[in-house]
This record gives C-alpha cells, structure tokens and sequence, in this order.
C-alpha cells in the first residue's frame, strides 16, 4: 500500500505542482481513505521523501553488504534516469522540506551505513562518521543533480558513476600536486 501511495504521488506529479497535490488526491488515485494514508505517512513530504528513499537510498543500502559500490551507483543512477521527468519537477521542491535535502539526507544514510562496515581504521579518525557522510551526500547529491539537468548526452549512467567514483577518491591536492 505504501508504495502504491508514494507512487501516485509521483505519478500526479507529473500533471500537476507539487504545491498544488493535495492528501485527498493521493488517496482517490490510490484508492484509499485519508487515515489509510496516514497509517504510511505524516504529510505529502513524507510521502515525497519516500520516493527518494527507494530510489536512491534502498538499493544502495542492499548493495552495500552484497555488492559494490559501482553496483550500487549504476542502481541509483538508472533508478534517477527512469523517472528523469519526476526528478526535474521534484527539484522545484524548495523551501524548509526541499527535494534537494531530501535526496541529501537519504544520501547521507547511505554513507553511514557504508562507513560504518568498512571505514578502514585509524582513517582521518578525527572526523566522526556522520560528518564524512554528510560530506560525501553532499557531493553526490550535487552529482546527481548535474545528471538529472545535464546537457552533454555523452554522460550516461556508467559514465556518471565512474565521474562519481573518480571524483570521490581523488583529493584536491591530488589534483595540484
């Protein structure tokens, strides 16, 4: 049911602004009373953020303890590029609840949760493991957004994961030095 729910939602997205969606037309879409959504959900951004969550931040959880970070990325990445409409009026979500934190915090879980099971030790020890992925969500969230609204057609989801992994493990001073 739940995701029945957030897939309305974003299936309404695409007729209509965010803003303007209201709980009653998510519940007649899904075909649902109001308590039913709220069984799932507090409010239309909870909704909304559970979008984000599966197709960003679940698979790249479940790859983490069985696949590869590449695997994951590819995931993301196809998971963004099959609902590509969505995600650029997604982005118009702004304000205190916006699409971009979102996507940031969902990336962040991700970050933890990798961090947590394979932070090698003894690794800049002096920055605590939710400010490397918050560090890290940041700069993917950045990455996904330019693939999202990109204009070069060249940068397909393996050429976007790979820009992702060589930007992530190359330090500034790699660059200058």
């Amino acid at each position: 049911m739940k995701s029945f729910l957030y897939e309305n939602l974003r299936d309404l997205m695409q007729k209509q602004m965010f803003e303007k969606i209201t709980i009653k037309q998510i519940c007649d879409a899904t075909g649902v009373i109001r308590a039913t959504f709220y069984n799932y959900f507090e409010d239309k951004y909870d909704c909304l953020n559970c979008i984000v969550y599966h197709d960003i931040a679940e698979g790249m959880i479940a790859c983490i303890g069985s696949g590869t970070v590449e695997e994951a990325l590819e995931g993301m990445l196809k998971n963004v590029e099959d609902n590509r409409a969505f995600y650029k009026l997604a982005y118009n979500v702004t304000g205190q609840n916006s699409f971009e934190d979102m996507i940031r915090d969902n990336l962040a879980l991700v970050f933890r949760e990798y961090l947590a099971r394979n932070r090698r030790p003894g690794s800049l020890e002096k920055y605590s493991n939710d400010l490397l992925a918050r560090y890290y969500a940041e700069c993917v969230a950045f990455d996904i957004r330019e693939f999202v609204f990109r204009k070069d057609s060249s940068l397909g989801i393996r050429e976007m994961r790979q820009m992702i992994i060589d930007l992530m493990s190359v330090s500034l001073s790699d660059l200058l030095h």
